[in-house]
């Protein structure tokens, strides 16, 4: 950008500026020029008692030749060639106004001639500064103005030397306000306009960059999908015969290593094979392709039902198992299998975390709001504040002293996540570093099926482990 003549050297810059500048200043233009042809017409009660002489030829300067310009102007800001003249237009006003007074001056006797000038002052103040007049364009007609004004009160219609002096210091202060104004005001709008066209530029990359991201996210997520089902097939194959070898089903192996050889590929395809079915799962949430099984399920047998599975390893470990029994059932319409793997994910971690001795406790509560919630409580290692929102990105191990030596892929819980986003629930974490964790399932009561159930099941505890 040129800083003195405050145009941008690309021309396609220029005009996309002068196109937004137009459109941005149109109602400020407009306002201006109502105001001053407001002024402008006010000014004529002045005339009569400050150059009665030529009141006639005042009136007839401001009401035929410059409040005529004004309403042209304006009329042009309606119409669709107010860009071509805007800045000529605004210019061609404040000439005309300016002109005005001076002929004003010019014409007028004593002290009329010279105390007229007093005119200029705030017009050039208010046309450098309130109409969106370019730099160029003020500096030039103000120039203009000063040296006409000149012309009138030296030579055409002289004033005292001193008074002239005198008129001079407050008009040409009045003018390098004016286009100091000017100046600065333009230079901050172009400015403006740069940082806003960095700005969509730099959003546009980022959308690009945004959905180039999501493309490939998908594509990892289809990759994952389809490896995961082709990888089923022979795992599957793998777990079947390691289990037909096991169990010798068609006569005895030979030496006992086998047996425990067999046991340990039949345990380790396990493993992977559920590996495989939660990335599999994550994979088809990622991508939207999770279809919910929906149906009516008990929550409290859902719960109930996972408690059994996880049973055995939390006595392994020393972890009891406590499950605070509501005192009615809680029946939702859910996927069953999906509400399964979240309990029994959860459940999973709290008492992979939690230390021998230590306790799982599950509770549910209905709140105001008629949503279900269900708290697990660990007294495990917990997990650092900081760190709670990582734990549901795919593949993330929060490693810390306490933590490194547990095994895991990462993906209980990011899958939990979506399993509840798919149900239109929501899963927390409240957790201190070595103060245990609480997760906080939270189901919406769209999904609740309001049905009392009959039975002495009151409320009671139940401790396993």
């Amino acid at each position: 950008m040129n800083r003195f003549s405050l145009r941008f050297v690309d021309h396609e810059v220029e005009s996309a500026y002068n196109d937004t500048a137009i459109a941005r200043s149109i109602g400020v233009m407009r306002l201006s020029l109502l105001s001053a042809i407001i002024i402008y017409a006010a000014f004529s009660i002045l005339d009569f008692y400050a150059i009665p002489e030529v009141f006639k030829e005042a009136a007839i300067i401001r009401f035929c030749f410059a409040i005529p310009i004004f309403l042209i102007v304006f009329g042009l800001t309606y119409t669709k060639y107010y860009a071509i003249f805007a800045q000529p237009g605004a210019a061609f006003c404040m000439l005309a106004s300016g002109v005005s007074i001076i002929v004003m001056t010019a014409i007028a006797d004593e002290p009329g001639n010279y105390l007229y000038y007093a005119g200029l002052t705030p017009l050039i103040i208010f046309c450098c500064c309130l109409p969106p007049t370019r730099f160029l364009y003020a500096s030039f007609v103000t120039v203009f103005l000063i040296a006409a004004y000149h012309i009138a009160a030296i030579w055409y219609n002289p004033i005292p030397l001193l008074i002239l002096m005198a008129n001079d210091f407050f008009l040409l202060t009045a003018a390098g306000m004016g286009v100091f104004a000017a100046y600065f005001q333009e230079l901050a709008q172009r400015r403006d306009f740069i940082n806003m066209k960095m700005l969509d530029e730099e959003r546009v990359k980022s959308d690009i960059l945004a959905e180039k991201a999501q493309a490939a996210n998908h594509s990892k997520s289809e990759f994952l999908a389809i490896m995961s089902h082709e990888l089923r097939t022979p795992l599957n194959a793998i777990i079947g015969f390691s289990e037909i070898l096991e169990k010798e089903m068609f006569g005895p192996l030979g030496k006992e290593q086998y047996q425990e050889y067999s046991h340990d590929i039949n345990v380790s395809g396990q493993h992977l094979l559920s590996i495989i079915n939660d990335i599999l799962d994550l994979s088809k949430a990622e991508a939207g392709k999770l279809v919910l099984q929906e149906e009516e399920v008990s929550i409290v047998d859902t719960v109930n039902s996972t408690l059994r599975v996880i049973r055995d390893n939390a006595a392994e470990r020393g972890v009891r198992l406590i499950f605070d029994v509501p005192s009615r059932d809680h029946r939702m319409i859910g996927d069953p299998r999906l509400l399964a793997q979240v309990f029994l994910n959860l459940f999973s971690n709290a008492v992979k975390f939690t230390h021998k001795g230590g306790s799982v406790s599950i509770g549910f509560q209905s709140l105001e709001n008629g949503n279900l919630q269900i708290r697990i409580r660990d007294t495990g290692i917990g997990i650092d504040p900081e760190n709670i929102e990582k734990v549901f990105d795919p593949f993330v191990q929060i490693e810390s002293s306490m933590a490194r030596n547990y095994d895991g892929t990462g993906l209980g819980l990011p899958l939990t996540k979506n399993i509840m986003e798919l149900h239109s629930g929501t899963i927390t974490l409240d957790s201190r570093l070595g103060e245990g964790t609480v997760a906080i399932v939270e189901f919406p009561k769209e999904r609740l099926v309001d049905r009392q159930i009959d039975g002495d099941s009151g409320r009671a505890k139940a401790a396993r482990g």
